[in-house]
């Protein structure tokens, strides 16, 4: 195989023959010699993480005026004048950071009233909040199931899922198989002592959602705990924002619910939200809790200040998906493969990791960042482009972006055959 042939899944921890120090080795030299390979280079930013941003690539030095499309900022809140002031305040009264872990002294009653608040807002009892959204997912299972106890997964959940999962038993789920699973719940639930089904509320990869209902009377039939990662669709679904639970008039319906604040609550971090058994026991055996230090308090205040905005603003939403609902009527006229989505996400369809990493390059040229996804966030043959809107985007920006895909695809042929 030609270098210029390799993909980044040639490179992974089990596909070489070499170790550690050999395997960076060899990827280095892939990714400085080929011209396939440049787009994945990160990207410098100079400016905030707004649909026009000012960005330098790395190794080049020269700036660049571009359209994002690759922020989860779905609200436009990570700029928003209030919650950067509430930021600034938070920093001038307490300080830059918590400094310890929150059952060491670095629990302030800031983080109090946001675990509060993200409590009432998920139509759930108690709330824990992390430093870090994966660690949420991480912390949270490897607490609560080991050898003796059982997960139901569907296939696309997020990495932070999988990694919580090492210590017990998992049962893949194909995506979305309301059949199967319940197929698998009736033969092998009755083996362990805990059963769980984890499912996204919005799946990252594809935009589409998870059946809820349907699965909670799964689960209610068969004695299984509900655990969604709502990640993506707190502040983006249901009437209030309040996600996926109340797109369905389920809150109150889920056992445990996992978010982020670094998409629609325009910070970093993230929560469990559940019964306040659960979270009492979570605050003295989850380890990304018990040993990490607490969020800042900036970034506290901050998304305290954007859920706020979430309830007080609903035209935010609005403007949300007035915007989803034109670029998919856009994309789809013109004859892109978007799959299943219902989303602010958009998987734009090549299934040839090649061609995306060009198609990139391309986009890069007309002035547009959009996320590549290849291995290993997907296999090879499921790569895309992924759009992330938000409610910052205007309709210029979606025009100007299919219009760029329509000129790439006149080169690449990239609109994929389903």
């Amino acid at each position: 195989m030609t270098a210029e042939h390799y993909t980044l899944k040639d490179f992974a921890l089990l596909s070489l023959n070499t170790n550690a120090v050999d395997r960076a080795k060899q990827f280095k030299k892939w990714i400085t010699q080929t011209e396939v390979a440049d787009s994945v280079y990160w990207i410098e930013a100079l400016s905030g993480i707004k649909p026009e941003m000012i960005v330098k690539y790395q190794g080049i030095d020269t700036s660049q005026k571009i359209i994002s499309f690759a922020s989860n900022d779905y609200l436009g809140l990570s700029q928003n004048q209030e919650t950067i002031q509430a930021g600034i305040e938070a920093l001038l009264k307490y300080g830059t950071g918590a400094c310890a872990s929150p059952r060491l002294g670095g629990y302030l009653d800031i983080h109090r009233k946001l675990e509060q608040e993200i409590a009432c807002f998920t139509g759930q009892e108690e709330a824990l909040i992390f430093s870090s959204g994966f660690g949420v997912n991480v912390g949270v299972l490897n607490a609560l199931l080991g050898k003796e106890d059982i997960a139901f997964i569907d296939l696309q959940v997020h990495r932070s899922v999988l990694d919580g999962l090492l210590q017990t038993n998992v049962k893949k789920i194909g995506h979305n198989n309301l059949e199967y699973l319940e197929y698998a719940l009736k033969s092998e639930r009755h083996k362990y002592k805990t059963a769980m089904v984890i499912i996204d509320g919005v799946y990252s990869q594809d935009g589409d959602i998870a059946p809820l209902s349907e699965i909670i009377t799964l689960c209610k039939q068969y004695d299984a705990l509900v655990y969604l990662d709502d990640a993506h669709g707190v502040g983006v679904f249901g009437e209030n924002g309040r996600g996926v639970a109340e797109h369905y008039d389920m809150l109150g319906q889920v056992d445990i619910i996992t978010g982020t604040l670094s998409k629609s609550f325009g910070a970093v971090g993230g929560f469990a939200a559940c019964s306040k058994e659960i979270t009492d026991y979570l605050r003295f055996y989850s380890n990304t809790s018990l040993f990490s230090a607490s969020p800042t308090p900036q970034v506290v205040c901050s998304a305290l200040k954007a859920l706020e905005i979430i309830r007080r603003e609903k035209l935010l939403i609005k403007k949300l998906w007035n915007n989803v609902d034109y670029l998919k009527r856009r994309l789809l006229e013109e004859g892109f493969d978007i799959k299943q989505s219902v989303s602010p996400i958009f998987p734009v369809m090549i299934r040839d990791p090649y061609k995306v990493s060009e198609a990139i390059k391309l986009l890069k040229q007309k002035n547009i960042y959009a996320s590549e996804i290849t291995f290993p966030a997907v296999t090879n043959k499921e790569s895309r482009i992924r759009i992330s809107l938000s409610a910052a985007h205007e309709t210029a920006h979606l025009d100007t972006l299919v219009n760029a895909l329509c000129e790439i695809d006149k080169e690449l042929h990239i609109k994929s055959i389903k």
